[in-house]
């Protein structure tokens, strides 16, 4: 019976993760699609400012109840929410001034998972076992197998620009919140977590979005920034990360991170879908990898938990 329920949270934190990739991965577009219309800084600040307008109505009756666990544990959802929130999500944009959303998805994809299944292993104790090195390998595999076109060769000739980097300390500051969003203090519900972690990264990104607005790049109000705002703030936050959150308290952080590997395929297909670009033979093989290493990562273990 045990492992019967076991199996079953497995599934369902499968389920959680992936749905949460399909919506993050548009993310990538967006920072792309938009950088002419708001400056990073400014657009994370939109994005977390509509997340907490729109998770408030849910949140509110629970943060009352858990203020005080709050209080007990401020420096622990200052630093979540700075690192996690308000400093991750302006790295990502910024990265899309300077290179492209696919190099984006596919460097993020192969850093947080690394990160998040090494610091899981030495701060939350989950072990790290010949299921989480051959997930994170077949991960970085596939990856390799998309950037370099089946060519490893090609590899020595890759171009790395500043946007670049700045995704690869994106990757390290995910892979952290992954890791201590295990760490959520006893007693707190998932959507008052989320509420406070969202309001301290508007908080934190207000000053610095009202100097970048006015002093280095003026907002272009029309509607498609009303749509990107939307989108990043209600689809990528306020939901993608409920669900991300629920799935790494079922799967584990180790676990949860390395979905985030489907990120680059899921942006394949959406530039076949919303792009109109081709397919090919080699997208799905580097896919079919990445797959398989979810799979041999996430399935449960009968010796473990019997």
């Amino acid at each position: 019976m045990k492992q019967r329920h076991y199996n079953k949270e497995h599934q369902i934190g499968a389920v959680l993760a992936i749905i949460a990739c399909i919506i993050w991965s548009g993310n990538f577009i967006i920072s792309r699609y938009a950088i002419h219309l708001a400056g990073p800084i400014s657009l994370a600040f939109f994005r977390w400012s509509i997340a907490t307008i729109t998770i408030l109505p849910f949140a509110y009756k629970n943060f009352i109840k858990e203020k005080e666990i709050f209080k007990q544990n401020a420096a622990y959802f200052f630093w979540m929410g700075i690192v996690g929130f308000a400093v991750y999500n302006t790295l990502i944009y910024t990265a899309g001034h300077y290179t492209t959303a696919i190099n984006m998805a596919l460097i993020g994809s192969i850093i947080h998972p690394i990160v998040a299944t090494t610091l899981a292993a030495v701060f939350v104790n989950e072990k790290l076992n010949w299921r989480s090195v051959t997930g994170i390998v077949l991960g970085v595999i596939g990856i390799v197998l998309l950037i370099t076109k089946g060519t490893i060769t090609n590899i020595f000739h890759l171009q790395f620009s500043v946007g670049d980097l700045w995704m690869v300390a994106a990757g390290f500051c995910f892979g952290g919140y992954n890791v201590f969003v295990k760490r959520k203090p006893a007693g707190i519900s998932n959507n008052s977590f989320l509420l406070v972690l969202f309001a301290i990264g508007a908080i934190a990104l207000f000053p610095f979005s009202i100097y970048e607005m006015n002093y280095i790049q003026p907002v272009v109000y029309n509607k498609e920034l009303l749509f990107c705002v939307l989108y990043i703030g209600i689809g990528n936050s306020t939901i993608a990360y409920f669900l991300w959150n629920s799935a790494i308290h079922k799967l584990g952080a180790a676990k949860s991170s390395l979905f985030g590997t489907l990120i680059p395929l899921l942006s394949a297909l959406e530039a076949v879908w919303i792009l109109n670009e081709t397919f090919n033979i080699l997208q799905v093989v580097s896919g079919l990898i990445i797959i398989t290493g979810i799979v041999v990562n996430t399935w449960p273990s009968k010796k473990q938990h019997g």
